[in-house]
């Protein structure tokens, strides 16, 4: 395939060499509609976009959904772990929504406006938008989520089975036999491996002739599933109507697992209007460990929030540095946090 140069470009817009250049390197002189239309040319062409230079500062681009992630207690730390190894590699980096860029267009020139070195993404992104950050040949690391395309990627995440499973055989050496399992499995890459974890260890234990009954809520009341990604994260992330369901229909329950502190948040809001006691009443436990379980008392698996926004900034730095052409896949363990939410019954010990 000939080499896609400048010239190229300009030959097939009609417009001169020069510039391209000066659109191409954001300087003066060139007006942002121009501009525009030079970089999605230069996308179509497949023009190979080069990295930052040795010695200058690189930015890195982190995408989300939309801004509402700020709101959010676990990527809040998550981002701080990413801020704080961007500072200690003396890079930028800056956040950008996805969902509010009202083309493909308008995203692949908003990746271009600072010069981007890299992208960070966070938790879900459509094909589309991925397909798009490969064509501008811009190394990417996935955060908490499967790459949706087979293009070269890295990605970092807890180790979601075993968080399951720890949360499951927490509850069982505490003596619970009745437990329910609370989230959307379809929602995200992680509550779908929570749920295997925990099923996982339901079954290990009724192997060895427990007698455990394991009942789960595991979708959602209303989805609002475009392109394989959620929009609506209150209504989609849990089925809020058919936990009110299980609840009122006299099915017994000791404990209820919660797929994360959002989900655990509603959870508490319906036993707090239906009167009933943690953990006098139902045993709670959630996966997560953020504000919601730390200002409720509730034992939590502890995710390493942090800890995975550095190690996405190291993948990525590697990839820019060593000009690393393999995948690499990174699983942080997880732990438990006891607090005061699970009660003890009366069992032995798995």
């Amino acid at each position: 395939m000939k080499k896609v140069t400048f010239q190229t470009i300009a030959d097939s817009l009609g417009v001169s060499k020069g510039l391209v250049s000066l659109a191409m390197r954001d300087k003066y002189g060139v007006s942002e509609e121009m501009r525009s239309k030079i970089v999605l040319k230069s996308i179509e062409l497949g023009y190979e976009f080069k990295n930052a230079a040795k010695g200058q500062k690189r930015n890195i681009k982190l995408l989300v959904k939309n801004m509402g992630i700020l709101n959010e207690d676990f990527w809040r730390r998550c981002i701080l772990g990413i801020e704080s190894e961007c500072n200690r590699e003396k890079l930028s980096f800056s956040i950008l929504g996805w969902m509010s860029i009202k083309g493909s267009e308008d995203f692949s020139v908003s990746l271009m406006d600072e010069k981007c070195s890299g992208v960070i993404v966070l938790n879900q992104c459509q094909p589309a938008v991925v397909e798009k950050i490969d064509r501008l040949g811009l190394p990417v690391v996935f955060v908490d989520m499967i790459n949706p395309l087979d293009i070269p990627s890295d990605q970092v995440m807890a180790n979601n089975f075993n968080a399951g499973m720890q949360a499951v055989l927490y509850l069982l050496d505490k003596g619970h036999r009745e437990i329910l399992l609370f989230g959307n499995t379809e929602y995200s890459y992680s509550f779908l491996q929570r749920f295997y974890g925990c099923a996982k260890m339901v079954k290990r234990a009724q192997r060895v002739g427990e007698k455990i009954v394991c009942h789960k809520i595991a979708d959602c009341e209303k989805t609002h599933l475009i392109d394989g990604v959620y929009q609506d994260d209150e209504s989609d992330l849990c089925n809020d109507a058919a936990l009110c369901r299980f609840l009122d229909g006299g099915e017994k329950v000791t404990a209820v697992v919660c797929f994360n502190d959002s989900i655990l948040r509603r959870v508490l809001c319906i036993f707090k209007k239906r009167g009933i006691r943690v953990p006098e009443d139902i045993s709670l436990i959630s996966i997560d460990n953020v504000q919601c379980s730390e200002d409720n008392d509730v034992t939590s698996v502890d995710i390493p929030k942090t800890e995975l926004g550095i190690q996405a900034v190291r993948l990525l730095m590697d990839r820019l540095e060593n000009r690393r052409s393999n995948s690499v896949s990174l699983e942080l363990n997880t732990t438990i946090v006891e607090r005061n939410s699970v009660k003890e019954l009366h069992h032995e010990k798995i």
